[in-house]
């Protein structure tokens, strides 16, 4: 009787990575009132940096990451900063069982968070007693919302990694607006929802598989 193959195709990988994420939030209603109360709107950067790892076993995808990126606004006489920063774990399934190519739906928590920061600067020159006498406004409020993350990912690796995400937010919690370091939460907040986002991660690592060490082995001999 013939004997059952019981050689596996296992595969591992594991890469060190840098998303690049592209976020959709609506902030509308926040500018309006910002606006309203003589503030410049929160304008966060496009593109974020981060970095993070990312795990293949056989055609389970695992990865966790963090991003934070400022964007700076200075004017003549204010001083403007928006934070954007997000936290990710997820875990997906490879569909195309491929060692090379990766196409795979994915679930995880994704938290996001916003910071603004304004400050009223004087001009170069001044005068000891004028920056004493003078009323500077200074603000600064931050929010953290947790999200169930769904998405959808398409990747190439080798000893590098490129990977392109769509995933979707859907809130775990109430948005809250806090200050002086999450110690005073600010009542009648104005609503801000992290809606999904894009992402392009590059990364550096390897992956083999047991029939590629197969190879390597009968080569060698």
């Amino acid at each position: 009787m013939a004997q059952k193959d019981t050689l596996k195709n296992n595969v591992f990988g594991a890469f060190l990575i840098m998303p690049i994420e592209f976020p959709i939030i609506d902030n509308n209603v926040l500018n309006e009132r910002l606006n309203i109360l003589g503030f410049p709107s929160a304008n966060y950067s496009t593109a974020n940096i981060g970095i993070g790892v990312q795990f293949q076993i056989n055609q389970f995808i695992a990865s966790f990451s963090f991003c934070k990126t400022t964007k700076n606004n200075k004017q003549s006489t204010h001083l403007t900063k928006v934070e954007y920063r997000s936290t990710s774990l997820n875990i997906g399934y490879d569909l195309l069982k491929s060692q090379w190519f990766s196409l795979y739906p994915y679930v995880g928590f994704k938290g996001c968070g916003l910071s603004y920061f304004y400050r009223d600067i004087l001009p170069d020159e001044t005068s000891f007693d004028n920056y004493f006498q003078t009323d500077l406004r200074y603000k600064e409020v931050t929010n953290s919302r947790a999200h169930l993350d769904l998405g959808i990912g398409f990747s190439h690796q080798w000893f590098y990694l490129v990977n392109f995400r769509f995933g979707y937010l859907l809130p775990l919690e109430k948005i809250w607006w806090n200050m002086n370091n999450n110690k005073v939460t600010l009542s009648n907040s104005p609503t801000i929802n992290y809606n999904y986002y894009f992402s392009l991660i590059i990364g550096i690592g390897n992956i083999v598989s047991d029939d590629g060490l197969r190879r390597q082995y009968n080569r060698n001999e």
